[in-house]
């Protein structure tokens, strides 16, 4: 994340993970001539441990004019 940026989703990041099963950050991008969803994933198991994933989806081409 951005350090540079202060705000609830900040706060979000930093806020306590108890009882949190998953937390997820979507991105909307242009990228390579098209319009992208980056979604990465975090999920908690009951041991305090979590596994973390990430994907891209791209969902239209961009085109000029």
């Amino acid at each position: 994340m951005n350090s540079n940026f202060e705000g609830p989703l900040v706060n979000a990041f930093e806020a306590d993970t108890t009882g949190v099963v998953k937390q997820e950050f979507i991105t909307y991008r242009k990228r390579d001539g098209m319009f992208v969803k980056e979604i990465t994933s975090r999920r908690f198991n009951d041991t305090g441990d979590w596994h973390d994933t990430s994907s891209i989806e791209p969902l239209i081409e961009i085109k000029n004019g």
